[in-house]
């Protein structure tokens, strides 16, 4: 299982370990983890995270990902993978906005640690991209987001076409 114990404001917490290193295409950023995840081991494992899973092998970003094992796999394909605040809740309405703006610093130097050449930041969620695109873009990181849950079918094949053409060239 790829997850670790951190301290978040003096308190230990069980949380996913990011996937990052030197080297990445990409790093998907989500807003934080789930519990089903973090008990997983692996990013994205509820509702939404297997959404996300089927657009990248829907629009060729990826090879075959084996359920469960989807972010071992990507990984070993050049895609990272980090949350903007790193404390697993059910919902990210459960996240106050001081811990999302500390989130967006904390990340902005999480991202930095892995030198140049800097990765593409695609975005999962908009609140994690409202919360940190402005700061990573003044910081030369090229980013981008995922298309929302509710998006017209045409309107995401244009963004995730798109997105792979960024992420391949």
């Amino acid at each position: 299982m790829a997850v670790e114990e951190i301290g978040i404001r003096d308190k230990k917490v069980t949380t996913l370990k990011e996937l990052l290193r030197p080297g990445l295409r990409v790093v998907f950023v989500g807003i934080n983890p789930t519990p089903k995840s973090v008990s997983r081991g692996h990013y994205y494992q509820g509702k939404l995270g297997k959404r996300f899973w089927k657009q990248l092998q829907t629009y060729d970003f990826t090879s075959y990902l084996p359920e469960g094992e989807e972010d071992v796999i990507a990984f070993s394909e050049g895609y990272g993978f980090a949350d903007l605040v790193r404390k697993p809740t059910s919902s990210a309405d459960d996240l106050s906005t001081e811990e999302l703006r500390e989130g967006s610093s904390d990340l902005l130097e999480r991202l930095l640690n892995l030198g140049t050449p800097r990765p593409v930041i695609v975005f999962v969620f908009k609140k994690a991209f409202d919360f940190s695109a402005t700061t990573l873009q003044s910081k030369g990181f090229q980013v981008n987001r995922m298309p929302g849950p509710y998006s017209k079918k045409e309107d995401e094949r244009k963004i995730m076409l798109d997105l792979r053409r960024r992420i391949t060239n």
